[in-house]
């Protein structure tokens, strides 16, 4: 047992340092930009200088002075960190709370041959418990085996109590060994090219853009450069298409980009009772999942890979970082549904995906609401539109037939269907979602009618699973009254028979 307090290696003051300052100037960014470079009176350039300055001296020096407070050990079954520069903060952690302990790599982690150590446990929230910045992989991999090496031996000590002093089971020495299952998926070049051009990261590229430019709007004046563009009001609709669709590329190719980057390198692995997710290029990540977390599993296909037959495997697990939930679950980026029980069977011992046909679908009386949920709204915002702004208005009612599309797609393909003790729900929006939940992982499940469902005896089912600090949730839309009823029963009898 490590007991001596020990610090994160220098370099992470540097990290640590660069990180905080990012920040900062991401934060005031905006408003240092007009102060520097939009003001035209040069004191005031002069005093934003020096404050800047200022700024990151006092940053640099409360940097170094954390660097020397914080600490970290093993001690007494607990893991230990003392840190604070003012006030001093004393965290201690039991072991047997810890769920994971993971690893990155950034830039400045690998030019030094270092990681950073995120430890996560029970209940966290919206990040890792404790995070070391810089240590090395020795030390990495020698404090992850003491933390689980001692928590395993704690969990046997707590069996031999419960036993009444028996070290272990008498019957156990009869059965047979359960052998330790070892097995990897890697994807290619190929794969990895195919998963970042299929990516649905262009909508995220276009939001964020817009959120940057009305952020900017509030505080620059940008009537000027707009006014640079203004014979373009008298462009015909063919230039409006061309430019629609090179700023449309533009976002693609940036998306492509980020998911090639994000995605870069990976590799999934079982090794034992863990599976343990490696990927990224700048920046690589190692995350590793117990299969005794693992809540339910996702299965996620756009409307780009579903024609081809291709999807993504996602694990919904308990515990770990919202910020980063989406991404670090990820078992398969882009994986061909064919395959997916073939590889899910050796990564897990309890998931299995049915096929489409195996599926009780929505009833035939359920169309007409599915046509309507999707298509309202943009009947409505087409209509109003095409009123108020006519004849650029009409355009507005384009989405209509396309939002039509996706509801008939969904009342197709929305159903369930149950192989105990797995229930396996499927719907969609635009994209289609499949959620494949142990009965005993099932937080809870909700039947819905609203006035016009009863009249039509249909009804809605939800269920929720424990993912992160919130719930994670799967469900489908007008389904049979009797079916909603029946899965009703399924889940209770189990609830009813372990209580």
């Amino acid at each position: 047992m490590m007991s001596e307090p020990k610090r994160v290696h220098p370099i992470s003051m540097f990290i640590d340092f660069i990180s905080d300052a990012v920040s900062m100037i991401k934060n005031f960014i905006i408003p240092f930009f007009v102060l520097i470079f939009v003001n035209s009176n040069s004191s005031i350039r002069f005093y934003a200088f020096i404050i800047l300055g200022v700024l990151l001296l006092w940053k640099a020096v409360l940097t170094v002075l954390a660097w020397r407070r914080f600490t970290y050990r093993m001690e007494d079954d607990e893991f230990r960190v003392e840190s604070g520069v003012i006030t001093k903060k004393k965290k201690y952690i039991s072991l047997e709370r810890i769920q994971t302990v993971n690893t990155s790599e950034g830039i400045f982690q690998r030019i030094f041959g270092l990681v950073r150590v995120q430890i996560e446990t029970a209940g966290g929230t919206d990040g890792p418990e404790v995070s070391l910045t810089a240590i090395t992989k020795a030390e990495a991999e020698q404090l992850k085996q003491s933390i689980f090496n001692r928590k395993k031996s704690l969990q046997q000590e707590e069996m031999v109590d419960e036993n009444g002093g028996t070290p272990h089971d008498p019957l156990a020495a009869h059965q047979p060994v359960e052998k330790e299952i070892n097995v990897s998926y890697r994807m290619g070049i190929p794969e990895l090219l195919l998963a970042a051009t299929t990516s649905s990261g262009i909508g995220v590229i276009i939001s964020g853009c817009l959120a940057i430019y009305t952020q900017i709007d509030e505080i620059l004046p940008l009537d000027g450069f707009i006014k640079q563009f203004s014979f373009l009001s008298h462009a015909s609709v063919e230039i409006y298409a061309i430019l629609i669709f090179i700023a449309v590329l533009i976002a693609w190719i940036l998306s492509v980009g980020v998911t090639a980057l994000q995605y870069a390198n990976f590799n999934a692995k079982r090794k034992g009772k863990d599976i343990i997710i490696t990927r990224g290029l700048i920046e690589r990540h190692q995350m590793t999942i117990p299969l005794a977390r693992i809540q339910a599993v996702k299965i996620k296909e756009n409307i780009l890979r579903e024609p081809f037959g291709f999807a993504t495997v996602m694990l919904v697990s308990a515990g770990g970082s919202i910020t980063e939930k989406e991404t670090s679950s990820v078992l398969f980026p882009l994986i061909r549904k064919k395959k997916i029980n073939e590889l899910l069977s050796q990564f897990t011992d309890d998931y299995h995906l049915e096929p489409e046909s195996e599926l009780k679908k929505v009833p035939k009386r359920s169309l007409k609401r599915y046509l309507i949920s999707f298509g309202f709204v943009p009947l409505l915002v087409g209509v109003i539109l095409s009123v108020r702004f006519p004849p650029w208005g009409y355009l507005a009612l384009i989405p209509l037939p396309l939002a039509l599309v996706f509801g008939y797609l969904a009342y197709k393909q929305s159903g369930y269907t149950i192989k105990d003790p797995l229930i396996q729900l499927t719907s969609r929006g635009i994209g289609k979602t499949t959620g494949i939940v142990l009965r005993k992982r099932m937080q809870n499940y909700t039947m819905t009618q609203s006035f016009f469902q009863k009249k039509g005896r249909v009804a809605s089912i939800h269920t929720f699973v424990k993912s992160s600090a919130l719930l994670d949730s799967f469900g489908v839309h007008h389904l049979e009254e009797e079916d909603a009823a029946r899965v009703m029963d399924w889940y209770s009898y189990e609830k009813n028979k372990s209580s």
